[in-house]
């Protein structure tokens, strides 16, 4: 009997911290790519549950040790008023019963009841609310990996991702690529990459291979330095061809993805360019 009610003890002592657990859970199975749920059996998750279960326990036991204060002291200023009798803490009450082994009055498991739902319910909206986002805005707890280091973030602090998508090779040497603003990319349960769409891309034609027509680049020190110059080496590389505008949306599949590029452009400066470049003229219809 002691070692069941020395669980349950536990549980209830535990149960803001693993309130915060189910609720993280929920979050990123709904939102995460990769579903890293916090499992009960791990160190971590129950060091985080016994830490928030401690910090908001204090908490509560300091509000209502204030709250009870102020009421006492307000019956004592005006003894008219009947605010009925006296209770104690119920935290209090509730470690005194685990302590010395003793049951607990039904009015103050009622009570205990009351603020641990209060804890919960306060606990679960944090963590389920915008103000839990903004507060691990760095922290990538969704698992997305790269896509939230360069795309995600990037987005949500002022910045353009712009993604430079080379599909696969045709023939082994010459492919169509796209470069655009990503709009819109789809991950797996894993983390990997299954669709990306682009926003009115450029499409061009790129070449995979070896050239020795191009002088190789030189540094601002060695451009500097007198010598004779370079003659051409061959390099392996890869070239633009005949670039075009695909226009609309251009949605990719895994399947046809052979690698992505992505950087991130500043929207000022994009609103800046936007601004000095003049519009095209309208072609009249004949």
């Amino acid at each position: 009997m002691a070692l069941t009610l020395g669980l349950l003890a536990s549980v209830l002592v535990l149960l803001p911290g693993l309130a915060v657990l189910a609720a993280f859970n929920f979050r990123t199975r709904r939102g995460g790519a990769r579903r890293p749920e916090l499992a009960l059996t791990t160190i971590s998750a129950l060091v985080m549950a016994a830490a928030v279960s401690i910090v908001v326990h204090l908490v509560a036991w300091a509000a209502i040790e204030g709250a009870l204060a102020f009421v006492t002291a307000l019956h004592d200023a005006y003894p008219v008023l009947d605010l009925g009798p006296k209770i104690e803490n119920p935290l209090t009450s509730f470690f005194a019963a685990v302590a010395g082994n003793k049951p607990m009055a039904f009015s103050g498991a009622v009570a205990l009841g009351m603020v641990l739902i209060t804890e919960m319910v306060a606990l679960v909206n944090f963590v389920l609310g915008e103000t839990f986002e903004l507060a691990f805005d760095e922290y990538d707890l969704n698992g997305q990996g790269w896509v939230f280091e360069h795309i995600t973030r990037p987005a949500e602090n002022g910045y353009t991702p712009v993604g430079h998508v080379f599909t696969a090779t045709m023939s082994g040497k010459y492919g169509i690529a796209y470069k655009g603003p990503i709009i819109d990319i789809r991950q797996g349960d894993k983390g990997e990459i299954l669709s990306i769409a682009l926003a009115r891309p450029e499409r061009f034609l790129y070449e995979l291979g070896t050239f020795d027509d191009d002088p190789p680049k030189k540094s601002w020190i060695e451009r500097l330095l007198p010598g004779d110059a370079e003659e051409a080496e061959p390099h392996s590389g890869v070239r633009h061809h005949e670039k075009d505008y695909a226009g609309g949306v251009v949605a990719l599949d895994a399947r046809v993805i052979n690698n992505i590029v992505v950087r991130s452009i500043a929207d000022e400066l994009l609103e800046q360019i936007d601004e000095e470049v003049p519009d095209e003229p309208e072609v009249p219809l004949a």
